[in-house]
C-alpha cells in the first residue's frame, strides 16, 4: 500500500482541508476507511515535509493542514539568495538572484550537481568550498568569494535542513548580501586602529571621557601620572591635581558639568601616585556628538621646561641684580637693535630707558666722536676681534656734554649677536686733566 503514498497523502490532506478544526489519527483512519498505524506513518510523512500541523491535548494528538506558502513565492520575492539541494547536491530550485550571481540560466543550473556548475562569473569552487550543503541542523556563517566584476562579495550563509514532499531530506541554502555592513565594520576597525596608533604613540597623556565615563586611556597618560589603565578608568582624573593647585578646578567642574563645547585649558602640578609632583599643561576639549558628550583631556609634562624656565629666570634675576649695582653703565645690543640699559646708564646720560630704546646713537654721541665710535662697533659685531676700548664724549639730556670710558665687546650665539657696552663716567677726571693741560700751556708761553 504505500506504494501509492502520493495518493494517499493526497486524500489525507483532502481530509483535513474539509476539517480545518482539525482532526486525531482515529478520526482520519475511519474517515478514509483505513488502518489506523498505516494512516499514522502517512501522517508522520506529512509532518516532517511541513504539511500538516500537529497540536498535543492531554494525550490525544490533533492535526491540521498547514497553511504554507508556496516555496516559488519565497524564491521569487526574497531579496536573499535561494538555493534548494537534494541530499546529493543537486540544485532542485534556485531564484533569480542566485542565478545572476552565478552568471548562468535556469536551464544550466537546474538538476545539476553543485560541484559541476562552471560559472563565468565567480570560483564556483571557492562558494561549493564555503557552503555547509549537508547540516543536521540549521546553521549560520559568513562567506566571501571574489566577483569578476564587483570584487569581494560578502554573505551571511544559512543552511537549512529540508524535507521534500515525499520525505527525502535535502538542504536549503540562503545567503544574504553583507558585503556594505561588514566593508563598514573593516573601514571603522581599520579607524580604530589608526586611531589606537596614533594616541599610544603621541608624546601627550590621552583620555576620554563620554558623558561623564572614562572610555579610553593612552600609555603616556598612565606614565605621568603613574596610575594603572584600570585604576584610571575607574577614578576621577582630575583628582590628581596637587591640593595648593586646586583653585583652578572650579571652572574645570563647570565646563566638563555642562553640555557645552570649546576648549579649557590651565597649568597645574599634580601628585602622582608615587607622591612625586609634576608639572603639566591640560587642555579639556568639550565635543557633543548625538547624545553623547565627549570630553578629550590631553595632559602634556612640562617638569623640564618650568625647571628650565624657572633656571632661566633665576639666572635672569642675577644678571639683573648684578647689572643694576654695579657703577659702570650697561647697554646690550642684539641684531643692532638695543634691548637692554642699566639704571647707572640712565643716571649718566639722564634719558630714561624708554629714550634710550627709540632715540638714534648719534642723538647721544657728539657729532666729532660719531665715526670713531661707529667704526669700533661695527668692527666688534664681526665678532672677530678682542674688546675694544674707548674714550667719547656723550650729549645728556639736558644738554651737559659728559665723557665716559668704556669697553665694547660682542658674542654670537646661533643667529643672534649681542653686544655689550660698559660706560664709565670719567668726566670729572677728563675735566682735571684739560685744566692741568691748559695749565702747562699757559706756563709755556710765559717762557
Amino acid at each position: 500500500m504505500m506504494q501509492n503514498y502520493p495518493q494517499e497523502l493526497a486524500l489525507i490532506k483532502n481530509v483535513l482541508r474539509q476539517n480545518p478544526e482539525g482532526m486525531s489519527v482515529t478520526d482520519i483512519a475511519k474517515a478514509l476507511n483505513k488502518n489506523k498505524n498505516t494512516t499514522g506513518r502517512y501522517l508522520d510523512i506529512l509532518l516532517i515535509s511541513g504539511h500538516v500541523d500537529m497540536r498535543t491535548y492531554g494525550m490525544a494528538k490533533v492535526f491540521t493542514l498547514s497553511q504554507r506558502v508556496p516555496l516559488s513565492a519565497v524564491l521569487s520575492y526574497s531579496k536573499d539568495l535561494i538555493m534548494v539541494l537534494d541530499k546529493d547536491s543537486r540544485i532542485t530550485d534556485i531564484n533569480d538572484n542566485f542565478l545572476n550571481l552565478l552568471h548562468l540560466t535556469r536551464k544550466d543550473a537546474m538538476g545539476k550537481n553543485l560541484t559541476y556548475l562552471k560559472s563565468p562569473g565567480i570560483d564556483v569552487h571557492e562558494l561549493i568550498n564555503s557552503l555547509v550543503t549537508t547540516p543536521s541542523e540549521e546553521r549560520e556563517s559568513i562567506l566571501s568569494f571574489q566577483v569578476q566584476e564587483t570584487g569581494e562579495r560578502i554573505f551571511k550563509q544559512k543552511s537549512i535542513p529540508t524535507v521534500f514532499d515525499d520525505g527525502a531530506r535535502g538542504v536549503t541554502i540562503i545567503l544574504s548580501d553583507v558585503t556594505g555592513e561588514i566593508l563598514r565594520e573593516r573601514e571603522l576597525r581599520d579607524r580604530e586602529e589608526r586611531f589606537r596608533m596614533m594616541a599610544e604613540n603621541i608624546q601627550d597623556g590621552l583620555l576620554i571621557l563620554e558623558n561623564g565615563e572614562n572610555t579610553f586611556v593612552n600609555n603616556r597618560f598612565a606614565e605621568i601620572t603613574g596610575y594603572s589603565f584600570e585604576e584610571l578608568c575607574t577614578m576621577d582624573p582630575l583628582a590628581i591635581i596637587a591640593p595648593e593647585d586646586r583653585g583652578v578646578m572650579g571652572p574645570i567642574l563647570e565646563f566638563r558639568t555642562k553640555p557645552q563645547q570649546g576648549l579649557f585649558e590651565f597649568q597645574a602640578s599634580i601628585r602622582r601616585k608615587d607622591g612625586i609632583y609634576r608639572h603639566v599643561y591640560v587642555r579639556i576639549t568639550g565635543l557633543r556628538h548625538e547624545n553623547v558628550m565627549y570630553h578629550f583631556i590631553i595632559m602634556t609634562d612640562v617638569t623640564e621646561l618650568v625647571a628650565k624656565d624657572a633656571a632661566l629666570f633665576e639666572s635672569e634675576q642675577r644678571f639683573r641684580m648684578m647689572a643694576e649695582n654695579i657703577q659702570d653703565g650697561l647697554m646690550i645690543i642684539e641684531n643692532e637693535q638695543f634691548v637692554y640699559s642699566n639704571s647707572r646708564l640712565t643716571e649718566i646720560s639722564e634719558y630714561s630707558l624708554e629714550e634710550l630704546r627709540t632715540m638714534n646713537t648719534h642723538d647721544l654721541i657728539t657729532p666729532e666722536e660719531y665715526q670713531k665710535m661707529m667704526g669700533l662697533l661695527k668692527k666688534s659685531m664681526t665678532c672677530t676681534g678682542p674688546p675694544a676700548a674707548f674714550q667719547s664724549w656723550i650729549l645728556c639730556k639736558n644738554g651737559e656734554k659728559r665723557c665716559i670710558y668704556g669697553h665694547i665687546n660682542s658674542v654670537r650665539h646661533n643667529e643672534i649677536v649681542s653686544t655689550y657696552i660698559t660706560m664709565t663716567d670719567v668726566t670729572a677726571f677728563a675735566l682735571r686733566e684739560q685744566e692741568l693741560l691748559d695749565q702747562i700751556s699757559r706756563l709755556e708761553k710765559r717762557k
